[in-house]
This record gives C-alpha cells, structure tokens and sequence, in this order.
C-alpha cells in the first residue's frame, strides 16, 4: 500500500500540474469539465484516505510534516469557492489546482527526503 500512495503522489503533483494549465488555456470556454477535474479530486481524496491510513498504522515512518502538507493539500481544494466570484471559473479553479500541485510536490519531497 505504501508504494501505491507513493506513485499516486508523484502522479497527482503531474495530474494538477495540467489540471492548472488546462484549466488556465481553456478559460474562456469555461475551463476544463466538471467531471475531470473531479476525478482528480476523487484520486486526492484516496490519496489522503491512504496516507492517513499508513500513518496511523506507522506514525514513526514519517516526519509529521507530511500529513500536514498531504490535508493542507486537501483543504486548498475549497479555495476555488472564494476565488470563483473574483476570477471567474476557470481561473479560480486554476489557480486553486496550481497551490494544491505545489503542495502535493512539498510532500513528495518530505518524503523522499526521509
């Protein structure tokens, strides 16, 4: 299971990465479809789900700054709602993609760190 969460992280750094990109050169039709960017959500939910997992089984493994950035992660998904009325859709959830992409790659450092 601890290569599997490994694997999705470095996957959902690169999947938010063009989720911000896509998002930001499709701005004026819309942005990106609903369903894509919520298979990303899906896949950072389960990552989050499993990372909490392992480190409840194995607290000592990993420094606790990992878990932190991993639902700081997490939470920064709900900034698309304040940003939305000042920077439209598409934008907003661009922006919101890139700060949870950087977070994501702030744990896959802490990890690989380790």
């Amino acid at each position: 299971m601890s290569a599997i969460h490994g694997m999705l992280g470095e996957s959902l750094a690169l999947l938010y990465l063009l989720v911000a990109a896509g998002s930001y050169l499709r701005r004026r039709q819309g942005g990106l479809p609903g369903w894509l960017t919520g298979i990303a959500h899906a896949l950072l939910v389960i990552q989050v789900l499993i990372g909490v997992t392992l480190f409840v089984r194995a607290p000592n493994i990993i420094t606790w700054w990992h878990p932190v950035a991993g639902l700081l992660a997490l939470a920064a998904l709900g900034l698309a709602i304040p940003l939305r009325p000042r920077l439209g859709r598409a934008n907003a959830t661009a922006v919101t993609a890139l700060i949870v992409a950087v977070l994501i790659l702030i744990t896959v450092v802490i990890a690989r760190a380790r």
